[in-house]
């Protein structure tokens, strides 16, 4: 009887240690049209973060210094010091990395995301401190931040709340398909945009809207459950993009040229008539 409560009771630590164990963490800054980025970007955010299991980055990509996510870093700047320059990730409060040497190459930078991410300690840090990736509430993360994890991406793109431990389950789980299978939320997918970098973008194969408040995309399409509204006509409608349905208006609507060959019909048939009355 002993026995089995001391194999009981390591079994139970050996579960709670791996339930425990932290996610690897990183704040990163970048910016549309920066030259450094062009290069740190595709390597981090498509090749690096895509070999790991255990770590997630924190993307807040900007188009100019004025909006939101530029002050942004710059409130990070002014509680911790982390500089104010891009691409720069954070790790925790005294370890930044901003910038490459102009020789790295693809490899070079890779290797570097490995040894300044090695032994870490499983902190996020926000403007208000270090915090586990574990005990944050996603839906309290300032702006509109991008969170990659392994060959997936959710980005934040309304106000809606989603329960975050759920969110954090899209991100890491094995089972996806389980996963959005168990879930009451409102699904539904939609066409998967890219992810835009300075100087190109990141394709994804799938992408499913999570309750009209964030959207998970996907490197590696799924079989979806049947609770996912899916995409019709080839991923044409539905999905609620900007520009989807806007500018083909002509070709969409079937009686926009009958109804043209006929007015030019009337007006042809009224010229011949006062010709021939003359």
């Amino acid at each position: 009887m002993k026995k089995m409560l001391l194999l009981a009771l390591i079994a139970f630590l050996f579960m709670a240690s791996s339930v425990s164990a932290e996610t690897v963490c990183g704040v990163y800054f970048t910016k549309i049209g920066c030259p450094v980025c062009s290069k740190v970007d595709p390597v981090i955010l498509d090749q690096w973060i895509s070999s790991r299991d255990d770590a997630v980055v924190i993307e807040y990509v900007m188009d100019s210094w004025y909006e939101p996510h530029a002050i942004l870093m710059g409130e990070y700047n002014l509680a911790h010091g982390t500089g104010s320059s891009v691409p720069l990730m954070i790790k925790n409060a005294n370890e930044t990395w901003a910038g490459i040497p102009a020789f790295y190459t693809n490899d070079n930078i890779f290797q570097h995301a490995e040894e300044f991410f090695k032994d870490d300690e499983g902190k996020c840090l926000l403007v208000e401190g270090e915090i586990s990736f574990e005990e944050i509430n996603l839906n309290e993360l300032p702006e509109k931040p991008k969170l990659w994890a392994g060959k997936r991406l959710l980005v934040r793109t309304g106000v809606a709340e989603i329960e975050s431990d759920f969110l954090k389950e899209l991100l890491f789980k094995e089972d996806l398909v389980a996963v959005l299978a168990g879930t009451q939320y409102e699904l539904k997918e939609v066409k998967a945009e890219p992810a835009p970098y300075s100087g190109g973008e990141i394709p994804f194969a799938q992408a499913i809207d999570i309750g009209d408040g964030w959207v998970l995309k996907l490197k590696e399409a799924i079989e979806l459950p049947e609770n996912v509204e899916q995409l019709q006509n080839g991923g044409n409608g539905g999905n609620g993009n900007g520009n989807e349905g806007n500018g083909n208006a002509v070709e969409a609507n079937p009686f926009v040229f009958p109804a043209i060959a006929m007015i030019v019909c009337i007006i042809a048939l009224i010229i011949f008539i006062k010709v021939k009355k003359k």
